[in-house]
């Protein structure tokens, strides 16, 4: 059952494996509207990188990039796969001190990874205390609205430790001085998947050999279908928070 949810929690954009297409536009379009949202001069952090295929993706653009994870094998992984001069991995705990004091880090990314802390705040706030006044934090969490919970509200996720309530980030958020720039969805995406579950499922049928799982088609599907808007965020799986400190 673990290896199952694990199967289903991670996926590679850009691995080419002909699994969870729909997914990996989901994926890969929330890096492309960070992408978008960093500049030449920026130092990033993208937090809970997993093998680091964001992280090469905002390296290309990026001053410079660390991405970060707990997981020895992502590492490795990413280590091996992606080698820019201005890119490098490092192992971090988010449960206890995060230190990037070395790197002046002036935007952070954190993509569906505070979920996974027994307490998602805390981590925000250490993500603020890393950041200058002015620096960015761009990151996303699932909907407490679409998540699968038991009757005591946890997560049926035995990965997802926290279930993140909409209006107590907001209250959150304005408690520490975060401003908040946009937030967003990606709900188009997810009444694909919905869609495309319905038919296989009505069907009897595996459609994954429609789908065209090359680089270059995986960036243009996922700018074409699964940039993050702000059209019927609560219909969106998760939400996205683009964050300046003040």
């Amino acid at each position: 059952m673990i290896e199952n949810y694990t199967n289903n929690e991670f996926c590679n954009p850009f691995d080419k494996k002909p699994q969870n297409f729909f997914m990996k536009l989901e994926h890969c379009g929330r890096y492309l509207y960070a992408l978008d949202n960093i500049s030449k001069k920026d130092i990033v952090a993208d937090i809970a990188c997993a093998t680091g295929y964001g992280s090469d993706l905002l390296a290309q653009k990026a001053k410079f990039v660390v991405g970060a994870d707990i997981n020895d094998k992502y590492l490795e992984e990413a280590n091996k796969s992606y080698k820019r001069k201005n890119l490098q991995f490092i192992k971090t705990d988010l449960n206890n001190n995060i230190d990037l004091s070395d790197y002046g880090i002036s935007t952070i990314i954190s993509f569906e990874t505070i979920e996974h802390t027994p307490n998602p705040f805390a981590v925000i706030e250490k993500f603020y205390n890393i950041l200058p006044h002015g620096g960015r934090l761009i990151l996303s969490f699932p909907n407490s609205q679409n998540e699968m919970i038991d009757e005591n509200g946890k997560s049926l996720d035995p990965f997802h430790l926290s279930v993140i309530e909409y209006e107590k980030m907001l209250n959150y958020l304005s408690d520490i001085d975060f401003k908040i720039n946009r937030i967003l969805g990606q709900s188009f995406i997810n009444q694909l998947i919905a869609q495309m579950l319905k038919i296989e499922e009505d069907l009897s049928v595996n459609l994954e050999n429609l789908y065209n799982y090359s680089q270059s088609n995986i960036l243009y599907q996922s700018k074409l279908l699964a940039y993050p808007n702000d059209v019927d965020i609560e219909k969106s799986y998760s939400i996205i928070f683009d964050l300046i400190k003040k």
